[in-house]
């Protein structure tokens, strides 16, 4: 990641402490193993800061991930 053209922003916006991230992924089964000239892969990350709990998966239906969940 030496190569970003800018600077992530700061995520801690509540301060020091515990925060819930929540990732949604789309299309990782589009381009496996290639090298695509045009997007096949969407992420959508969102993190705030409530009680912190005990991880949930809420579903898992990409073929890919389950091939490295499965190693």
């Amino acid at each position: 990641m030496d190569d970003l053209d800018e600077e992530l922003p700061v995520l801690s916006f509540a301060g020091p402490g515990d925060y819930r991230p929540r990732v949604h992924a789309r299309g990782r089964d589009a381009a496996i193993g290639l090298a695509p000239e045009e997007v096949t892969e969407w992420y959508l990350v969102q993190v705030w800061p409530p009680p912190a709990q005990d991880v949930a998966v809420l579903r898992q239906t990409d073929t890919y991930g389950a091939s490295v969940r499965a190693r």
